[in-house]
């Protein structure tokens, strides 16, 4: 990882962890009141931080994982089409099955057209 995405990342962190400070400091202050956001729409912090790893990271994969974890997670916490953490956790194991299965395949073809360009060189 090169130094200006090292400085990227700490800056894309910094900033948001001055505004997510300023805004739970103006909810204790009773400025504004977060708490019924903060309830539904906490799962995008995880969303966030999986987006931060698939523009800061060597592999997309990581990051991806965690997007698809937050969107789950956002996903049970609206109970949209009706899924509760009971209900729907089947569909995480899904999405993170069907992660490895494509992974392996593009690592898999990755690696055969690197052999070829190295055969022909």
């Amino acid at each position: 990882m090169s130094k200006r995405h090292d400085k990227s990342d700490q800056i894309f962190w910094g900033l948001f962890l001055l505004a997510a400070g300023t805004i739970l400091l103006l909810s204790q202050l009773h400025v504004i009141n977060i708490s019924w956001t903060m309830r539904h729409y906490w799962p995008l912090i995880v969303i966030i931080a999986g987006a931060s790893h698939i523009f800061h990271r060597k592999t997309i994969w990581s990051g991806l994982w965690i997007v698809a974890v937050g969107v789950w997670l956002q996903m049970v916490t609206l109970h949209i089409y009706g899924f509760t953490y009971a209900s729907s956790w089947p569909l995480l194991l899904v999405i993170l099955g069907g992660g490895i299965v494509v992974r392996t395949i593009a690592d898999s073809v990755r690696r055969r057209d690197a052999e070829e360009r190295e055969r022909h060189v």
